[in-house]
């Protein structure tokens, strides 16, 4: 097994040799991540690196609290440099309502793959930036996937229902047909989950919003589906 000299992560030594180390290996891993999007293999223990080790930790270590820190004889490392059997990644949950978003489900229907829980976070954090305004996060998947009623998807974690966005950006529901929805906001809100790379497909039935599919039950809610 590759050798770590010393920590990488929160409270960690972080010398540059081992956070470069530490990188490849997270970048070897991102098919148990759920993203395939690489790491920066610069040495430098940057703000993404640090979330990869923690999901890692989560979904691959399965540690339910993970401390977010690689050390060298540690389990987490073991299992990144191969050195242990890894398990197929679970979901992970949506934390609670946050500065960027608001959950207006149960909160054991907010589980999705890694990938797809990193995608909500950053749109809100975006939307938030553009718009001053909160998005409302529904369903996802149960912690273990399976059939969510009254859906036919949301079995896969990669599937978001988010509320469109009000005239007065209160969060609550809404259909597209009402006075107090802005269908400019909401026009804007899929033009910044567009950019997302990760983006697959959005339903929605204001079809005056370039982008959306039409699709029935969708009057007031973006269904929003990530590619992993």
């Amino acid at each position: 097994m590759d050798r770590l000299n010393g920590s990488v992560g929160r409270g960690g030594m972080n010398d540059h040799s081992d956070v470069l180390q530490v990188q490849k290996k997270l970048n070897k891993n991102l098919h148990l991540m759920g993203t395939a999007l690489p790491f920066p293999e610069d040495g430098t223990l940057d703000e993404r690196t640090q979330e990869g080790i923690i999901v890692f930790q989560r979904v691959a270590v399965r540690i339910s609290v993970p401390d977010g820190r690689v050390d060298p004889h540690g389990r987490t490392w073991a299992m990144l440099a191969g050195d242990q059997g890894q398990t197929t990644p679970s979901f992970v949950q949506l934390p609670g309502d946050g500065g960027e978003y608001n959950i207006y489900t149960q909160v054991s229907k907010v589980y999705g793959t890694p990938s797809t829980i990193l995608s909500i976070k950053s749109l809100a954090v975006v939307v938030k930036a553009a718009l001053g305004l909160r998005i409302s996060v529904g369903d996802i998947s149960f912690q273990n996937g399976g059939h969510m009623a009254p859906h036919d998807s949301h079995t896969r974690g990669v599937d978001v229902d988010i509320r469109p966005l009000r005239e007065d950006g209160s969060g609550g529901p809404v259909t597209y047909q009402s006075k107090d929805y802005s269908h400019e906001k909401t026009r804007r809100l899929v033009e910044l989950v567009s950019e997302d790379p990760n983006l697959k497909s959005i339903l929605f039935n204001d079809a005056k919003i370039p982008g959306v599919k039409p699709w029935a039950g969708h009057d007031n809610h973006l269904h929003i589906r990530f590619k992993s």
